[in-house]
């Protein structure tokens, strides 16, 4: 069987592909902000290092960079990091798994994994996540957004098949129990369908 988050990753280098062809200019987002500003002060660093996994990876780095940050964005495929460079010139970008990034251990005072857990197996989630708790010091932070619900399957686009997965909140903050994260903040970002932003404290 294939690994469905592989599946996922090669489907978005696919639209990477198109997006670097008929981009005329950067695109950006603002949506989070508050959320990245408020992580960032969380972990209690001058100049946090931030390890960015995910969707929006370029605007995400942004972000982080210009509320002070530094940021470090890892995604696999290889127009996915062409866009990125192409949307943020200025950005850190690396080419990778986001579940086992190469980067130093303990190197990050936060992991922004963001919508990564879309497209995560619930049954791996442990881990898929367990890179993000070696990339991270004691004490870093872990930030994920979360689709609340039953769903767990592929779903079909123009370019491929995607995973898509929706979570028992609840379960999953048990599951990230067994890596050493704590829970110590939430935030409701959607309605329909319920969608949480969660903060966690790597502790050992």
């Amino acid at each position: 069987m294939e690994d469905p988050v592989l599946v996922s990753f090669q489907t978005f280098d696919r639209q990477a592909a198109k997006l670097l062809a008929s981009e005329a200019a950067p695109a950006d987002v603002t949506e989070d902000r508050r959320r990245v500003e408020k992580f960032l002060f969380r972990t209690g660093r001058p100049v946090p290092n931030v390890l960015v996994l995910g969707d929006d990876l370029a605007a995400r780095a942004r972000q982080i960079d210009e509320l002070g940050g530094a940021a470090v964005g890892v995604a696999d495929g290889e127009n996915v990091i062409a866009l990125a460079n192409q949307r943020y010139p200025g950005g850190h970008f690396l080419r990778g798994d986001p579940r086992q990034p190469l980067v130093d251990s303990g190197a990050f005072d936060g992991v922004w994994a963001g919508t990564l857990l879309w497209r995560i197996p619930r049954y791996s989630a442990p881990a898929a996540l367990a890179g993000a708790h070696k990339a991270l010091r004691p004490g870093g932070l872990l930030y994920v957004h979360l689709r609340l619900g039953d769903e767990e399957g592929f779903r079909q686009t123009a370019e491929g098949a995607v995973y898509n997965v929706r979570w028992n909140e609840q379960r999953f903050c048990e599951a990230l129990g067994v890596l050493d994260f704590d829970r110590i903040d939430r935030d409701e970002i959607a309605d329909d369908p319920v969608e949480v932003g969660l903060t966690f404290r790597r502790e050992y």
